[in-house]
This record gives C-alpha cells, structure tokens and sequence, in this order.
C-alpha cells in the first residue's frame, strides 16, 4: 500500500483536550465515566517528542482489582479511549471506526499511582491509521504496558 497523509494532521494537546472535554460532558457516556473515575482531566493533556500526547491519570478506588491495582479493563479501556481522543484530534472531521486493538500487560499499576497513557500515530496507509501507546510512570520510567489500536477513518 502507498502511504497517504492527507486526513490527518498533527493532534496539539490543545486540540486533544477540546475533544476529551467533550467526550467528558456527556455524563451518561461510558467514556466519560470511566475518565471521571480515574481521575482525567482535559486540560492536563501535554505534548511529548515525536507527535506524542501525554495523558496523565491516576489510579482510584474504582478502577481497581482484588489485588488493589489498576483492573487490566480499565487499562484496555483507557488505551482505547485515548488513541481515539488523538485521532480524533488530528482530524475532527473524520468519522473513526476501530479495527484493531491489542495490549500487553507489563508489571501493575497500584492504587493511588499517577500513571500517563502515552499515544502516538505511528502511519497512516490510506484510511487505515495505527497507532501505539503506553502507560507509563513519567517520574520513574516504569513501563506498566503498551499496545496498538488500528482505525479506519472517512
């Protein structure tokens, strides 16, 4: 396949933060709560190196395990969310279809930890964008996991 860059732009943690703020203002969206639960907000995303975004959260009492730390779910369920939120703001004209989602589970993150969820459009072939991303502890360097999550945009 040829690559193709012309839906996607870059995603500035300005715009990312408008598109989490109004996934947030919907409070009966799944999304939203679970944003709410782990404690995200909009205006904390920041821009990383390389076209990254940074996404910083902390593990609450609701999104934790028997063991105390972060439910795996949750995990999946964030990484989902916020490579949506960086598609989304690099192109917010685009209609965005999930294709592709896998993570890796590297070592826990425990109650009370502040935890950043690092996304990143690795290509884009066509209307197929991938994408990667990591949870992370910016402070420490501790890699908690990673994954990737393929879209198809129109």
């Amino acid at each position: 396949m040829r690559s193709t860059n012309t839906l996607l732009r870059r995603a500035t943690a300005q715009q990312a933060s408008a598109v989490a703020a109004e996934v947030m203002a919907n409070p009966s969206n799944y999304s939203a709560h679970a944003l709410e639960i782990v404690a995200f907000r909009p205006d904390s995303v920041k821009e990383r190196p390389g076209d990254m975004l940074a996404f910083p959260w902390h593990g609450n009492e609701g999104s934790l395990n028997g063991f105390k730390s972060v439910h795996g779910g949750t995990l999946s369920t964030l990484g989902d969310i916020f490579t949506q939120i960086h598609v989304k703001s690099a192109s917010p004209q685009a209609s965005i279809r999930s294709l592709s989602f896998e993570i890796s589970f590297l070592s826990a993150v425990f109650a009370g930890k502040q935890c950043t969820c690092i996304t990143r459009v690795v290509s884009e072939r066509d209307n197929v964008v991938f994408t990667d991303f990591s949870f992370e502890d910016e402070a420490s360097g501790e890699l908690y996991a990673r994954g990737t999550h393929v879209f198809s945009i129109q």
